[in-house]
C-alpha cells in the first residue's frame, strides 16, 4: 500500500518534534531524580560517604545505579547511621531496589516504600523497627527479595506475603514475630526462606512442599511442633535444612537426601525418634549432620561410611547404638566427630581422620585399647573418651599433641603409667588457639560437671580420673602453665606430689584424691592464688 505524500511530509515535519519532546521529558525526568536524591542527601545530614552527590551525572554518583535508560534503579544506603526513611523516596519512580540494611531505623515498618511500584528488592536488615509487618505487604506486587532480619518487629507474618509470585529470598531472622506460619504459598520461584529465631508457633506447613525451586530451609530456634513434612524431603534442588532448637516430634522422613544433594542437615533439640533416613548422604554430598539431644534410636545409616564430605557429625544425647563401620572412622574430611552420651559400642581402629579438631566419645559402651593412631592427629583440640570401657595403657604419642587443649580419659578401665612426656603438649603452655564454637564440651572441675559452648583460652582441662593409673605423678606436669582443671583422683599413683605443680599459676581446680600419695603437701601450692 502506498504512503501518501501528505502522511510523508506530516512525518517529517512531527518526528524531530515528537524525539525533542521525548528528550525533553528526559532531561526533566533526571532533574527531578537529582533534586529527590539531593534531598535525600540533606535528609541524611549531609554525609561525606554521600560527597560525589554533586555532580551532574547523577549515574556516576557513589551507592546508586542506573537502568539503561539511565534512571536511577537501585539505591545502596548501608550502614550509614540513618534514623528514618524519608517518605519522598519512592518519588524515583523507577527504583528497583533499596539497601538501608545495617542503620538505626527505628519506629514502625516505613509504610511509604509500599508507594515504590516498580521495587524488587528491599532491605532493611539490621535495623530497630518495631510494629508489624504491613498486611498489605503484596502492595509492592513485584518484589523478588525481602530482608527484614534482626530487627524487633512482632505480630504474625502476614498471609499475603508468600502470595507475592514474583518472590525469591525471604529473611525475617531474629525479630519476635510469633503466630503460625502461612499455609498457601503462591511463589513457587522461592529459593530461600529464613524465619529463624522468632516466637513462631504451630506446624510447618506442608504447602512448602510445592516450592521447587527452594535451597534453603531455616525455621530454626522457635517453637513450632508436629512433624517435619514428608514434602521437604521431595524437594529437588534442597541443600540446607536448618530446623534446630523447636519442639518438634515423629521421625525424619525416610526420603531425606534421596532426592536432593543435601549438604547440611541441623535438626538438634528437638524431640523427633526413630531412626536416622539411611539415604541421608545418598547424594554423597553430605557435608554437616546436627541431630543431637534427640531420641533417635537404631545405627548409624550405612552411607555414612562412604560419606566422604562429612565434615562435621554431631550425633550427641541420643539413644543411638550399634558398632560404628571402621571406614566412619577414616572419612578425610570429619573435623568434627561428637557421638557423647548414646549407646555406640565396639573398639576404635587404628586410623582416624587427620583432620580432626574435637573428637568426643563420652558416656558410651567403647572398648579395646586407645588407639595410637589417635597420637598423630596434628590439629585435635578436645579428646573426649571419658566413661567408656577402655583398657591398657594411655598411648605416649598422645602427649606430643600440640593443639590439644582438653584431655577427658575418665572412667575407664586405663592402666600403666603417665607418659614423662607431658611437657609435649604445647597446646597447655602456649595460645595455640583463641576460641572455638563447640556446643556441648563438658568435664568435671571443682567437682561439678560443667558445660562450656565455647573454648577460650583459660579452657584448658586434664581428667584421667576413676582408672587404674599407677606409678608417680611426672614433675613435667608443672610445665603445663595454662591448665585450669587436672583430676587424677581414684587412680592408684604413688610417691610424692611434685612440687612443680606450684608452676600452676591459673589452676582452679586440683583433684588428687583416693590416691596412694604420700610425703607432704608442697608448700608452693599455697602460692597459686586461682586454686579453689
Amino acid at each position: 500500500m502506498l504512503i501518501s505524500k501528505q502522511v510523508i511530509v506530516s512525518l517529517i515535519f512531527f518526528l524531530p518534534l515528537f524525539v525533542l519532546l521525548v528528550n525533553s521529558l528526559k532531561i526533566q525526568e533526571k532533574e527531578e531524580e537529582r533534586s529527590i536524591l539531593l534531598k535525600l542527601k540533606k535528609e541524611f545530614g549531609n554525609p561525606l560517604s554521600l560527597e560525589s552527590w554533586n555532580s551532574s551525572h547523577l549515574c556516576n554518583w557513589e551507592r546508586i545505579e542506573c537502568d539503561t535508560l539511565g534512571s536511577v534503579s537501585s539505591i545502596f544506603l548501608a550502614s550509614m547511621n540513618i534514623r528514618k526513611v524519608p517518605k519522598f523516596i519512592c518519588n524515583l519512580k523507577n527504583l528497583m531496589e533499596i539497601d538501608l540494611s545495617d542503620n538505626y531505623i527505628f519506629g514502625e515498618f516505613p509504610n511509604s516504600i509500599l508507594n515504590c511500584s516498580k521495587l524488587e528488592v528491599l532491605n532493611l536488615f539490621g535495623n530497630q523497627l518495631v510494629g508489624k509487618i504491613p498486611n498489605d505487604i503484596d502492595r509492592i506486587s513485584n518484589l523478588r527479595v525481602l530482608n527484614l532480619g534482626l530487627n524487633n518487629l512482632s505480630g504474625t507474618i502476614p498471609g499475603k506475603l508468600f502470595l507475592l509470585k514474583n518472590l525469591t529470598h525471604v529473611d525475617l531472622f531474629n525479630n519476635k514475630l510469633s503466630g503460625e506460619i502461612p499455609k498457601d504459598f503462591q511463589c513457587l520461584n522461592m529459593e530461600s526462606i529464613n524465619l529463624s529465631v522468632n516466637k513462631l508457633t504451630g506446624m510447618i506447613p506442608e504447602g512448602i512442599g510445592k516450592l521447587k525451586n527452594l535451597t534453603n530451609i531455616n525455621m530454626q530456634m522457635n517453637r513450632l511442633s508436629g512433624e517435619i513434612p514428608v514434602s521437604i524431603a521431595l524437594l529437588p534442588l534442597l541443600v540446607y535444612i536448618y530446623l534446630s532448637e523447636n519442639m518438634l516430634s515423629g521421625e525424619l522422613p525416610r526420603e531425606l537426601g534421596l532426592h536432593s544433594q543435601l549438604l547440611g542437615l541441623y535438626v538438634d533439640e528437638n524431640k523427633l525418634s526413630g531412626t536416622l533416613p539411611d539415604n541421608l548422604c545418598h547424594g554423597g554430598a553430605l557435608v554437616s549432620i546436627f541431630v543431637s539431644a534427640n531420641k533417635f534410636t537404631g545405627k548409624l545409616p550405612k552411607t555414612f561410611a562412604n560419606c566422604s564430605s562429612l565434615t562435621e557429625i554431631y550425633l550427641a544425647n541420643n539413644m543411638l547404638s550399634g558398632e560404628v563401620p571402621a571406614s566412619f572412622w577414616s572419612i578425610d574430611a570429619a573435623t568434627y566427630i561428637v557421638m557423647s552420651d548414646n549407646l555406640f559400642s565396639g573398639e576404635l581402629p587404628h586410623r582416624l581422620s587427620s583432620r580432626l579438631s574435637i573428637l568426643n566419645l563420652a558416656n558410651n559402651n567403647f572398648g579395646g585399647s586407645i588407639p595410637a593412631g589417635i597420637g598423630s592427629i596434628e590439629f585435635l583440640n578436645v579428646l573426649s573418651l571419658r566413661s567408656n570401657k577402655f583398657n591398657g595403657s594411655i598411648p605416649e604419642n598422645i602427649f606430643h599433641l600440640k593443639y590439644l587443649n582438653i584431655l577427658d580419659l575418665s572412667l575407664n578401665n586405663l592402666s600403666g603409667h603417665i607418659s614423662t612426656k607431658l611437657g609435649n603438649l604445647d597446646g597447655f603452655i602456649n595460645n595455640t588457639v583463641s576460641y572455638i564454637s563447640y556446643p556441648g564440651i563438658q568435664f568435671v572441675t571443682k567437682g561439678v560437671m560443667v558445660q562450656l559452648d565455647h573454648l577460650y583460652n583459660n579452657s584448658r582441662a586434664i581428667d584421667l580420673s576413676c582408672n587404674s593409673l599407677g606409678g608417680t605423678i611426672p614433675t613435667d606436669i608443672g610445665l603445663l602453665k595454662l591448665l585450669y582443671t587436672l583430676n587424677l583422683s581414684h587412680n592408684h599413683f604413688s610417691g610424692d606430689i611434685p612440687t612443680s605443680i606450684g608452676n600452676l599459676s591459673v589452676l582452679e581446680s586440683l583433684d588428687l584424691s583416693s590416691n596412694r600419695l604420700s610425703g607432704p603437701i608442697p608448700p608452693s601450692l599455697a602460692t597459686i592464688d586461682s586454686l579453689g
